[in-house]
């Protein structure tokens, strides 16, 4: 119960923060330097891609030490799955570090993706932005918008998925073939 609570405090936090640094980043990039609303939303939504590909790779090769990997099932080269930092049926870990690394990653998981991030792209207004611009007429701003925000979005995170593996084997510790 206590770690049910923990990772529903970790959501909310999250959220919360990702909503005020949507908002935010809303505000700079359509008021301040004078972007229309759907490019701005596309910004925010490509960044957060990024972003969330960055933090699923890296936290799944630095924390996850369960025999498969998230990452199993994502077509990105072998070379993060079969450089395993994190040895299988490892006797010299104590279990009290595992513990401590799947609560480390399900804490992660739930305050960074669940909630900054599910908080700062958001999707319904995508959709309301998008539909709006179309009922006004505005096709070809539309489809800018949707292409933008998922084509880009889409490579945005294959690229983050990568730059995170990479930092996290980048911060692994060397083993030993003796």
């Amino acid at each position: 119960m206590i770690r049910l609570v923990s990772i529903l405090a970790c959501i909310a936090v999250g959220g919360g923060l990702g909503a005020l640094a949507r908002e935010g980043s809303m505000t700079l990039l359509n008021v301040f330097i004078g972007l229309p609303v759907f490019v701005s939303l596309s910004i925010v939504n490509v960044l957060g891609s990024l972003v969330i590909g960055i933090v699923f790779g890296h936290i799944e090769l630095a924390y996850n030490r369960r025999e498969h990997s998230r990452l199993d099932q994502l077509p990105i080269p072998g070379q993060y799955i079969a450089s395993n930092h994190w040895p299988n049926n490892d006797p010299t870990v104590p279990a009290v570090d595992v513990f401590k690394r799947s609560a480390m990653l399900q804490a992660t998981s739930a305050l960074v993706i669940t909630g900054f991030l599910g908080a700062y792209t958001t999707f319904s207004a995508f959709c309301l932005i998008t539909v709006q611009l179309l009922e006004a007429n505005h096709v070809i701003e539309a489809l800018i918008s949707v292409v933008g925000s998922v084509a880009v979005g889409l490579f945005a995170v294959w690229c983050g998925i990568h730059i995170g593996c990479r930092t996290a084997m980048r911060r692994a510790p060397k083993t030993s073939t003796d």
